[in-house]
């Protein structure tokens, strides 16, 4: 059976309807873990060994647990809790199995950036020097101010590398949610493939989309880290 070009590109076609609901999974989880991420990891920075430890386990079992497994685990607990919940707020039976695999997907993927991106933060917080904190406590600065508008901002750029690391890698960790029934592009590619009974077109597709569109977002997120990095300069000088 030879490779059909013609079938891969119509491939693609199918494929690219499902980038939009990828994407937005991939913004959402990511905006959510570095908002959670960034409170766990200024609560581990501080001395309070009560709440420091805790969320020092919690982190560590995010990252050394499997995406895959996570994503069962909440699968398969999840919709038994929201169910009741839903059903007392609604006022009508709501059964677990009515409940949005996409609450699934997005308690999995948040909880999943929110472990890295607290590493992630904490590591660009501890990277500025501490020195500039402190002068500008001395000068009668709030510490809450100092650490907004002058700590925050340096570690930002610091991590902002990362933060598009992570980006991209949930883009493609998001391959998994076609387990829990959604359809991401690789699903998108597994149904055509199905369909048309021809799987190495539709994989290669696939494997198309997700470099053009890994190039595509690498382009564009240079060009605005650039443009950032110009600003900040600016306004610094």
């Amino acid at each position: 059976m030879t490779f059909s070009t013609e079938l891969m590109w119509q491939a693609v076609g199918a494929i690219m309807a499902a980038v939009p609901n990828t994407l937005l999974m991939a913004t959402i989880s990511l905006a959510a873990g570095i908002i959670l991420g960034a409170g766990i990891a200024v609560i581990r920075i501080g001395n309070n060994r009560l709440l420091t430890i805790p969320l020092a386990v919690i982190v560590s079992f995010l990252r050394g647990v499997p995406t895959i497994v996570q994503l069962f685990i909440v699968y398969n607990s999840l919709p038994f809790f929201l169910a009741p919940l839903f059903s007392a707020v609604t006022g009508s039976p709501v059964k677990p199995f009515d409940i949005s695999p996409y609450w699934v997907v997005y308690t999995t993927y948040i909880l999943y950036n929110t472990a890295y991106q607290s590493e992630t933060i904490r590591g660009a917080l501890l990277s500025v020097d501490r020195g500039q904190y402190e002068a500008a406590v001395s000068l009668g600065i709030s510490p809450f101010r100092a650490f907004v508008r002058i700590i925050f901002p340096q570690a930002l750029l610091v991590a902002l590398p990362a933060f598009f690391s992570y980006y991209l890698k949930t883009i493609k960790v998001l391959s998994l949610v076609f387990t829990v029934k959604i359809v991401d592009m690789f699903a998108a590619a597994d149904i055509f493939a199905a369909l048309s009974g021809r799987r190495t077109e539709a994989y290669a597709a696939d494997a198309v989309v997700y470099w053009g569109m890994c190039i595509l977002l690498t382009v564009a997120f240079s060009q605005w880290e650039k443009h950032l990095r110009r600003r900040t300069g600016a306004q610094s000088a």
